[in-house]
């Protein structure tokens, strides 16, 4: 008995097999094969709790990028006050204003409200006004996502107008923070779209291949931002790590020197210290004279064989490794050779391709080569001598990437051109499988309808700032952007008028942090297939729950059918089943809108599902004639992209989990950097305190002595002191450079008082005697004179732009008057 059980199991298990090979293989799998597998379809409790997962650790990930922007942009201010205050010998007290802004923590940034506040986005402080720019600038954001042509645009204006660096790379970090870091597959699915689109954009644009050869396009810069990833340094570790480890790191006395000169010298140099006398050869000889020398031939050799044996191992390397490379930089290789192609017809295609060769290994790879510890290819920093080996593979590598042999400024790595010449077809095979990539649409299981059929809207977490920044950005070049008079983005600009504005009216609600629920204008986008693929959707989940209740050969013989008291009764086991109370788990197809089926009886689902048949058959959707095997070929589609879509997830929460992980680190970095800029102020606080000196003498009767005996009458002295000039004095000093108004004779008439009763802040004044000149006074921060001192501007104008004084010589002046410089 025991053994026609175990009969019985193998022949259970061997069905269950072949069935799920016909599901996930065959091209027509039977009713059986769909209905086992049918709960594939289902989301269930570990569905739903990966997918709350995923979205605590998605917007996790942002607030730590943001938090340690702005650590970062504390302590760069931070440095330029320490730098300011080391050279000016100033006291602490601006430092430690600017230290105490930020908490001394930095967990504390985002709580700080002197830098950010991070209140919840409270909706009930919103007016109606404000509510309704919410919607809009939700409008806005999805229709920039999805639309790629308005940023594509807008990267091409940026590069025409010849934007600055500092002002590209903050608008890089805006599209990134618009995209989402590219944490969650439709982000990075649209982020993709569009360096597709702004590589399209570009291309058209160029007159040559020359021309986009030399092109310094914006999309590199974003799309080297995306490529910073846990993804693309964990491929670039298996695939140049190994390579690096076995020849360089683990060689450390391995010398790749191609110059017969240098190892020439380097050979005399051994012998020396080896011999510890002079050796007979001379020093400066020529280049083919060193190399008749047999040792430096011999080394010579020796060298250029490794030298071909380290870079077949590379390629070797990446021929094994290419269909793990990131499909982010397959695509937009791909689709930057076919752009280049479309816009070159008379072009030869291996040449267009060895084109495309050389941005991956420019923008890619040979970055990875020459410094892989800055990508994490390598842990430890390498010695002077690893890096100039990795440089001489790197050049005969880039030769390769050329797509010609050595030449004469090169001539003794001539002997390497019969393997240069070979790998150069080598690397055209592996280039053409490298673009050889599924669109992304295949790729990401999306298309652009997604989002009006999705229950759940897509959330972007972005900075108040950042909202205002990106409307300020596309209304600057709104007219580039939408050429078209009608176009709809110009309609939301419109409605939402300006960004100045709607700052002041929404900030008040609070938040510098908000999620906000995208949306589209509906009216203007819409999917000509909407109600066939609605109507299709709701069919196949209909018959889902058909091929559950009956049995039979095929899909028709089942339809036809009619049902029988028992089916009904089978039919409402199968709803309570599916949708227990108190579970999370959903029924096939639950992130659709459609019928309630929950709420009609199985004869009354079914009719449903034979006239949505009718219908389909009617358009031409499915036929009759092969039983309409057309819908449980959709079904088995849908499990087996279900089952992706899963391994998709599970590698989009390891890649949060990565990326969390290293942002803690940089994290833990910027801590440490920070405490040492706090532990240096503390420590000069101390000295301060300790260096405090007496109060000073007046010497009787002088003008200075005179002013401070009237100020004590009148008891109104300054907490930080008080001094009186005549303008003479001061001009002397050259401290006044000019007083318009005023001619030089006038000054020594004139005086200037500069006092200080609140930290930092000094008041300038002119008077005629004990007469105040009206307009002649000033509130003059210590911060504006150490920002003009650091933009290195010269002079300040006050009293109205009249009175203009040299900066360095009046911060001299603040300084040992006001602050112990000792």
């Amino acid at each position: 008995m025991q053994k026609v059980v175990k009969i019985q199991s193998f022949v259970r298990a061997k069905l269950q097999g072949e069935a799920y090979k016909s599901l996930t293989q065959g091209k027509n799998p039977p009713v059986g094969a769909v209905k086992n597998f049918v709960h594939l379809l289902n989301d269930s409790d570990f569905d739903f709790n990966e997918e709350v997962e995923f979205e605590r650790m998605r917007k996790t990930v942002v607030q730590q990028v943001r938090q340690n922007e702005m650590l970062e942009q504390y302590i760069d201010q931070l440095d330029i006050k320490i730098a300011l205050l080391v050279k000016n010998k100033i006291t602490l007290d601006e430092v430690v204003r600017h230290q105490s802004n930020y908490g001394g923590h930095a967990s504390s940034l985002l709580a700080n409200t002197a830098m950010s506040s991070a209140n919840h986005y409270d909706l009930k402080a919103l007016n109606k006004s404000s509510r309704k720019k919410l919607e809009l600038y939700q409008q806005l954001f999805f229709n920039l996502q999805t639309q790629p042509q308005y940023l594509a645009r807008l990267f091409k204006r940026i590069r025409e107008q010849g934007t600055a660096e500092n002002e590209c790379k903050r608008i890089e970090h805006l599209m990134m923070g618009l995209f989402g870091y590219a944490q969650k597959r439709r982000e990075e699915y649209y982020l993709l779209k569009l360096v597709a689109r702004s590589i399209r954009e570009e291309v058209d644009a160029c007159q040559s291949l020359q021309d986009y050869v030399r092109g310094n396009f914006f999309w590199t810069k974003l799309f080297g931002n995306y490529t910073r990833s846990p993804r693309d340094r964990k491929y670039l570790r298996d695939l140049l790590g190994p390579v690096i480890r076995d020849n360089i790191i683990e060689d450390p006395a391995l010398d790749l020197e191609s110059d017969p000169m240098q190892i020439y010298r380097s050979a005399i140099s051994n012998e020396e210290l080896r011999t510890g006398r002079p050796s007979h050869r001379p020093l400066d000889i020529p280049r083919d004279l060193a190399i008749k020398d047999p040792e430096t031939r011999e080394l010579f050799i020796d060298h250029l064989r490794d030298l071909r044996e380290i870079c077949d191992q590379y390629f070797v390397a990446l021929e094994d490794l290419l269909q793990r490379m990131p499909f982010g930089l397959r695509f937009v290789a791909q689709q930057s050779f076919d752009a280049l192609r479309q816009r070159f017809p008379r072009e030869q295609p291996h040449h267009v391709l060895q084109l495309v060769g050389t941005w991956i290994w420019r923008f890619y790879l040979q970055p990875a080569i020459t410094n892989p510890e800055q990508v994490g290819v390598t842990e430890k920093s390498l010695s002077p001598l690893q890096k100039r080996n990795l440089g001489e593979v790197a050049k005969v590598l880039g030769q390769i990437v050329s797509g010609r042999p050595f030449g004469g400024d090169n001539i003794y790595l001539q002997p390497l051109n019969a393997f240069v010449t070979e790998s150069i077809e080598r690397l055209h095979h592996i280039t053409n499988d490298l673009i050889s990539v599924p669109d992304a649409e295949n790729t990401f299981d999306i298309d652009e309808y997604n989002d009006l059929y999705a229950k759940n809207r897509p959330t972007l977490y972005i900075k108040m700032t950042d909202i205002f920044a990106i409307h300020t950005l596309i209304a600057q070049d709104l007219p580039s952007i939408c050429p078209g008079r009608d176009d709809l983005l110009r309609e939301i600009m419109q409605d939402l008028g300006s960004a100045k504005t709607n700052e002041n009216e929404m900030v008040a609600a609070g938040s510098s942090d908000i999620q906000m629920f995208l949306t589209p204008k509906l009216h203007d986008i819409g999917d000509p297939d909407a109600d066939v693929k609605a109507l299709f959707m709701e069919t196949k989940r209909c018959v889902l729950y058909i091929i559950r209740v009956q049995t039979g050969a095929n899909l028709l013989e089942i339809l036809v059918r009619p049902p029988t008291q028992q089916d009904e009764m089978k039919w409402q086991s199968l709803l309570r089943e599916d949708f227990a109370s108190g579970s999370n788990t959903k029924g096939a197809y639950s992130d659709v809108n459609m019928v309630d089926v929950t709420r009609m009886s199985y004869y009354d689902m079914k009719r449903n599902a034979l006239e949505n048949i009718m219908h389909l058959e009617h358009m031409g959707r499915i036929s009759k004639h092969n039983y309409y095997q057309d819908i449980l070929n959709a079904i088995a589609l849908d499990i087996r992209t279900k089952s992706r879509r899963r391994i998709q997830r599970q590698k989009e929460l390891e890649g949060v989990r990565l990326t969390l992980s290293n942002l803690h680190e940089k994290a833990k970095y910027l801590d440490q950097q920070r405490k040492s800029y706090d532990d240096y102020i503390e420590q000069a606080m101390a000295t301060l305190q300790k260096t405090k000196g007496k109060k000073r003498f007046l010497m009787p009767f002088t003008r200075q002595y005179n002013h401070q005996r009237e100020l004590e009458r009148a008891g109104r002295v300054p907490k930080f002191g008080s001094f009186q000039y005549s303008v003479r004095q001061l001009a002397d000093k050259g401290v006044v450079v000019e007083w318009k108004g005023h001619t030089e004779r006038e000054w020594g008439s004139i005086n200037l008082t500069i006092s200080c009763d609140q930290v930092g802040i000094f008041n300038i004044e002119g008077s005629r005697g004990h007469i105040q000149i009206p307009g002649a006074s000033a509130v003059v921060p210590i911060e504006d004179l150490l920002q003009a001192q650091f933009e290195a501007h010269q002079f300040i104008n006050h009293f109205e732009g009249n009175l203009r004084l040299n900066v360095n010589l009046l911060l001299h002046l603040l300084y040992r008057k006001f602050y112990r410089t000792q």
